[in-house]
């Protein structure tokens, strides 16, 4: 039996039969489609299985071109303008990518590529191969949100701005209208609102507002529940949860939710929650990826927590917890070009108490920290919240009074500290009472930085004791004048002992009723070589200021001892030898060893010796 050859149209047409369906059975255990467009760039056929990834039918894009149905191109900022050059110009493309949102309101990715076609030299339309590829996109979306929020918490300054940067990039790349955090109270064994952010509405604020009011224990609300279980949680709609009967998210129109517990060392010390007024079906990959996220901010706050407490020991008194030397210094050089710039003006009051030694030498250490806290505690009571109160030491204090009117007001902030500093405290069982020596400079008056506000209110604050103690002084050009004298009198001073300057006068004690000498007392004198005879009243409250009183007091004792028993063995009676001791010296544990050296190395009889204290 012959067979008939098959005509070479008819061979043709079988051989293009069977690539027409090998291209079909590819396209249709592929996950990519083919398809076709006109000369106009509109779509004339869609060709394979993977077409159903998008959720819609295909005969609804045929006829349309690639930017009809509301699609938007990847990057270029939305514009379709660069891909309609490509097209115009007859060019290949590759990989450009898409996106529309699909029937059910997700946001759908579409990767295509394509290539003209010509007809001899007649352009034609284009074809081409594209797929679905909102999985890769999501999962490179989510890596780069886990990135940004890397790149936020590691720009970060503060705790606050770095939560603030989270919650925010989380809601803008996500699609959520609203986020907040809520962090854990060891102190009142809650959580309590912090931070937020969200898209501008009035609604929203008015949510956030309420939000700020909110607590929840361990286990109780939405929140408490990812607290406690230290687990993500997801609601698609809090409408029709049946464990929120009611609420504010509820009552806000809020539909789809999440919550993301944030971590530190495996254990839960706050939550994050955002909110939509979308219904939201759950979706693992964000969730996943916020956990990490949540793990993240809990390092970054447990890390900053180590750190907002290394700044605070290093800017704040350890004993009192008021701000130190160095945070009043920058505290002050801000209220410089704050006041200049407005035309304020301010004080600054250096603070002294008065007798804090006696009674820290007295009664022990222990009492006398007790004394800081109480009076650190007093000075903040008695202030504004806008004023500032400094420890820089010891029993020095400064205070810093922002926006002054006058020289009264400032006089009446000084009379409050002044009063807070003399009640009675109670120190190792008794009543003990301070006074205070307060020096105040003005700015711009009488200084306009730093070193000389604080210099002036210190030369200030040392006409205040001389005055007696217990009052206040205002910075002036005369009380510099003595400032200088006295910084003068004080360097002579400390070197007025080694040069042998000081001598002691001997004033008899006459018995009225024999009028016999029955004793002498020792009066120090001191001949400075350009001054003159230096009157006591000038150098010895400078010499118990600076404790110089103790070794000038010693050679004292010792110098009368020693001028009695010469004049006994010239011949004189002997008679009682008195030596003034300040409270001071008195204080001074090495007093009694003092007294013992004095009497044995000049062999003068105890009973000769009388000490006064003044």
């Amino acid at each position: 039996m012959k067979t008939r050859k098959k005509t070479g149209k008819q061979g043709s047409s079988n051989a293009l039969q069977l690539c027409e369906e090998r291209l079909k059975c590819i396209l249709e255990l592929s996950t990519e489609w083919y398809w076709e467009q006109d000369e106009n760039y509109r779509i004339t056929r869609i060709v394979g299985a993977g077409f159903g990834k998008t959720g819609t039918d295909p005969q609804q894009h045929v006829g349309a071109a690639r930017w009809d149905h509301d699609a938007v191109p990847v990057g270029d900022d939305g514009s379709w303008e660069r891909h309609k050059a490509m097209l115009e110009a007859r060019q290949p493309f590759d990989g450009f990518l898409f996106r529309r949102v699909d029937p059910q309101g997700e946001m759908s990715y579409i990767s295509s590529s394509g290539q003209p076609v010509f007809d001899g030299k007649r352009f034609t339309g284009y074809r081409g191969i594209a797929k679905v590829v909102t999985a890769g996109m999501r999962a490179e979306q989510l890596l780069r949100l886990e990135h940004m929020v890397a790149r936020c918490v590691a720009g970060a300054d503060t705790a606050s701005a770095a939560l603030k940067a989270v919650i925010r990039s989380i809601c803008e790349t996500q699609g959520w209208e609203c986020g907040r955090y809520f962090s854990w109270s060891d102190t009142a064994g809650v959580m309590a609102f912090n931070e937020f952010w969200h898209v501008p509405n009035p609604d929203l604020e008015r949510f956030i507002e309420k939000s700020r009011e909110l607590t929840y224990a361990p286990g109780a609300g939405l929140v408490g529940e990812a607290f406690q279980s230290g687990k993500p949680l997801w609601v698609t709609d809090i409408g029709k949860d049946i464990r929120l009967q009611k609420g504010i998210a509820r009552d806000a129109g809020m539909h789809g939710t999440f919550l993301v517990p944030v971590l530190s060392e495996g254990k839960a010390i706050g939550v994050l929650s955002f909110h939509s007024r979308k219904v939201r079906e759950p979706e693992d990959r964000l969730l996943l990826a916020v956990g990490v996220i949540g793990g993240q901010i809990g390092q970054f706050l447990q890390r900053k927590q180590g750190e907002v407490r290394i700044q605070y020991l290093a800017t704040h008194d350890g004993l009192t917890g008021l701000p130190n030397r160095v945070m009043f210094s920058q505290l002050l050089n801000v209220a410089i070009p704050s006041a200049r710039r407005y035309k304020r003006s301010f004080a600054v009051l250096f603070i002294d108490l008065d007798r804090f030694k006696l009674i820290n030498d007295t009664l022990g250490h222990e009492a006398g920290d007790k004394l800081l806290q109480e009076i650190a505690a007093r000075f903040t009571e008695c202030l504004r919240e806008s004023d500032v109160v400094a420890r820089l030491g010891g029993d020095e204090f400064v205070v810093l009074v922002q926006e002054v009117g006058n020289a009264e007001q400032v006089a009446t902030v000084a009379r409050k500290i002044l009063s807070a500093a003399l009640k009675p405290v109670v120190l190792s069982g008794q009543e003990c009472r301070v006074t205070a020596s307060i020096g105040i400079s003005m700015f711009p008056a009488d200084a306009q930085d730093e070193q000389s506000l604080m210099k002036n209110a210190d030369i200030a604050m040392y006409l205040a004791k001389e005055e007696g103690k217990n009052n206040f002084q205002f910075y002036s050009e005369d009380i510099k004048v003595q400032s200088l004298e006295r910084l003068t009198l004080e360097t002579s001073l400390r070197r007025a002992l080694e040069r042998g300057e000081f001598f002691l006068h001997y004033q008899a004690k006459l018995d009225f009723t024999t009028g016999r000498i029955t004793g002498v007392e020792a009066l120090l004198r001191w001949q400075h070589p350009d001054l003159g005879l230096v009157a006591p009243v000038r150098f010895i409250p400078v010499a118990e200021e600076t404790g110089l009183i103790v070794p000038i007091g010693r050679w004292v004792l010792n110098e009368a001892c020693v001028q009695n028993v010469a004049w006994q063995n010239e011949g004189l009676p002997p008679v009682c030898m008195a030596v003034n001791l300040s409270a001071r010296q008195f204080a001074d544990e090495n007093l009694l060893k003092d007294i013992v050296a004095a009497l044995d190395q000049s062999g003068m009889k105890p009973e000769l010796l009388e000490l006064e204290l003044t």
